[in-house]
């Protein structure tokens, strides 16, 4: 156990003496895995708190039920109970008609042609909040609404919904997809630099081979250098992202003040942050051992 420590010691120890002898390289290649990185992490932010917005306006969704204007009272109190029992409602409201009229009529516009009209040509109706907002459910609870007594008319712009969660859909895959372009691409970075490392100390390699190193040996100084390479970038990474929203906040919140709301984006949460680091580690690692096996092949089949 203590040879095992002692070996990942001094390869641990080796990496930062080579890191700390060419600080600028050092720094620039971790600023690039951070930039690479960055850029998924900022889309799913972004994309994170569009969906937290649109859960809100959501909720705020409504289903129209316009009643026949010869129905009867004894008929609201049956769509009421109804409306109770139906677990697809998460709630709902009444407006009578004459409810409906007075506001009509506390508005600036039009007051002249209610006030002429004889009698009150709006129907009562309810506004009802369904529990699960995915078309199939809204075209079910539509249909059985569309069935009740004295029903006239169901309403429903489920239209904006479907394009909003199309959107939403098409945004995860297209940050999928750039995060895998940008993982291929992070890959090339960390093995790129790993094999150059592998070309300037190929003497060194050499004579450790002649003299009995094995193969795990000589890797370990390059899996530890791809880790640690990992991890810088995946903080440099954070550290644009936490920045590029900070200022995207301070400028979006005298808009967001205009409009009377709140939206801002949200910074990455502490399991996400880990998440980030953790996967920039492995591609780091697993870069790095590709690089090394296929470098260390080349030099055992040229001798």
């Amino acid at each position: 156990m203590n040879v095992w420590l002692t070996q990942h010691t001094q390869a641990l120890s080796l990496v930062l003496r080579r890191f700390r002898t060419n600080k600028l390289g050092t720094l620039l290649i971790c600023f690039t895995i951070g930039i690479t990185v960055a850029l998924p992490s900022i889309m799913y932010a972004v994309l994170d708190s569009v969906n937290n917005l649109t859960s809100n306006i959501k909720s705020e969704s409504r289903i129209s039920v316009f009643l026949a204007l010869n129905h009867s009272d004894a008929a609201i109190q049956t769509i009421k109970a109804a409306l109770e029992k139906n677990a697809a409602i998460k709630n709902f409201k009444f407006v009578s008609k004459e409810e409906a009229l007075g506001q009509l009529q506390a508005l600036d516009t039009n007051k002249d042609v209610l006030h002429s009209l004889e009698k009150n040509p709006l129907p009562d109706a309810f506004f009802v909040e369904p529990s699960k907002l995915d078309a199939e459910s809204i075209e079910n609870l539509k249909a059985a609404l569309s069935k009740m007594d004295g029903v006239e008319e169901v309403i429903v712009d489920g239209a904006w919904i479907k394009r909003l969660n199309y959107l939403l859909l098409l945004g995860q895959k297209a940050m999928l997809a750039i995060a895998g372009l940008l993982a291929f691409a992070l890959a090339a970075v960390i093995a790129n630099t790993i094999r150059m490392q592998i070309v300037t100390q190929s003497a060194e390699i050499e004579l450790s081979q002649l003299i009995g190193a094995t193969r795990s040996f000589i890797r370990r100084p390059f899996l530890y250098a791809g880790a640690l390479y990992g991890l810088i970038g995946g903080l440099f990474a954070l550290l644009i992202t936490f920045t590029v929203i900070f200022l995207f906040n301070q400028s979006l919140a005298p808009l967001a003040a205009e409009y009377q709301t709140s939206f801002s984006l949200t910074y990455p949460s502490l399991p996400t942050s880990i998440i980030t680091c953790l996967l920039s580690i492995v591609v780091g690692l697993i870069s790095a051992y590709l690089a090394v096996s296929k470098s260390m092949y080349k030099l055992s089949s040229s001798h």
